[in-house]
């Protein structure tokens, strides 16, 4: 999987032309592409609706008058299709009676050109219809997306209700007991007792800070800072924060230990949160007594950085999956850590701000392996 960005210029509008007269086909495509426009065609009704199968014009000029099928009858089956029926179409006609030019409107044309036509019309008319399906695709896009973000929104909301209750539920409970039970209670319980409202005071901490950082990343809030900076500094971090953990849960932990002198340009705060959400991960869904490797190659192009586990992979379904907000898993975490379905997420997010390349190999039942490419060691 290669997330790196990657800017790509927009194609000039194809426009498609239908004629059966081979001179107004060259006619009108040497006027069109002086206007830089692409160019393709048919010579016929019944070739223009073959072809129009596997090409997605911007805009389609058709001939009325053509032999064994005319063209109200091409746009009468173009507007039939849904692959087709958005793309605008102008007649050209050397009719001009209002019931000839009512006919071509009701069969799906969105305007005529007389023949013989006028370049600067005809030029002026493809312009003007061409803005306005831009217009019209923006805001069918913008409604989507609209839509989406709604979508997504109450899916933050259910999960929030959902995964916020228990965790405060039980901190009301725990901190009801010792307030009710305060001339009581042995000191070891009370400490018990906190011992749990931090736990799941943490939980809540996670769920909110994922949410955030989420909406951070994606409203464009949060802009790669580029340094210079030590990989044995970001690893030592990983180290301190998770050997911990790793003993607690009986599972074994290497990191490698890079020279002082491997630097590499990044921003290490979001180089940090993506390793971070990784290496989370993998102690969070490994058994006791498995192993965790964090490593890291040179590359004569840049570095790699790999992150292996022994838990449970994934499978062809979850794959699908991994990437997504709110993605509920088949895996669960071994020791009633708490997963929000949005760190792979992150994740993901994260490598293509520091345009890095991400990918994995993984083995259900043997364990997993994140490799993360950057292109700028020094």
């Amino acid at each position: 999987m290669n997330t790196s960005l990657a800017v790509d210029k927009k194609p000039a509008p194809l426009i498609f032309l239908i004629d059966d007269v081979v001179q107004n086909l060259q006619v009108l495509s040497e006027a069109l592409r002086q206007e830089g426009f692409r160019i393709s065609g048919a010579g016929s009704g019944a070739a223009a609706l073959r072809i129009l199968q596997q090409v997605q014009p911007d805009l389609i000029l058709c001939d009325i008058m053509m032999p064994e099928m005319d063209g109200y009858e091409v746009a009468r089956r173009l507007k039939a299709q849904p692959e087709t029926q958005a793309i605008p179409l102008i007649f050209l006609t050397a009719r001009t009676e209002s019931e000839d030019i009512l006919k071509g409107f009701e069969a799906g044309g969105v305007d005529y050109v007389t023949k013989p036509f006028n370049t600067s019309e005809l030029i002026a008319r493809v312009k003007t219809h061409l803005e306005l399906k831009l217009a019209r695709d923006t805001i069918i896009e913008h409604t989507e997306r609209l839509s989406a973000l709604n979508q997504e929104k109450d899916q933050i909301l259910n999960l929030a209700a959902h995964d916020l209750k228990n965790p405060l539920a039980s901190i009301l409970l725990m901190a009801e007991m010792v307030q009710i039970r305060k001339g009581e209670l042995p000191p070891e319980k009370v400490l018990n007792y906190a011992d749990h409202i931090y736990q799941d005071a943490n939980r809540m901490l996670l769920i909110i800070t994922n949410f955030l950082d989420v909406n951070k990343i994606e409203s464009g809030r949060i802009q790669p800072q580029w340094q210079e900076w030590s990989l044995q500094e970001i690893f030592s971090r990983l180290r301190k924060g998770y050997l911990p953990q790793a003993e607690k849960k009986q599972i074994q932990l290497f990191i490698s230990e890079p020279e002082p002198e491997l630097k590499l340009k990044t921003d290490p705060l979001l180089l940090f949160q993506l390793l971070d959400n990784l290496l989370s991960n993998a102690l969070k869904f490994s058994q006791s007594d498995k192993q965790i490797w964090v490593r890291y190659t040179v590359l004569e192009d840049g570095l790699l950085l790999d992150i292996e586990d022994q838990g449970p992979g994934f499978n062809a379904k979850d794959q699908d999956l991994m990437f997504q907000k709110f993605a509920r898993l088949s895996a669960q975490p071994t020791a009633g850590e708490n997963s929000t379905g949005l760190g792979l997420a992150i994740v993901r997010r994260l490598a293509d701000m520091l345009n890095a390349e991400l990918s994995f190999t993984t083995e259900p039942g043997r364990g997993t392996c994140f490799q993360l490419k950057l292109s700028s060691a020094i």
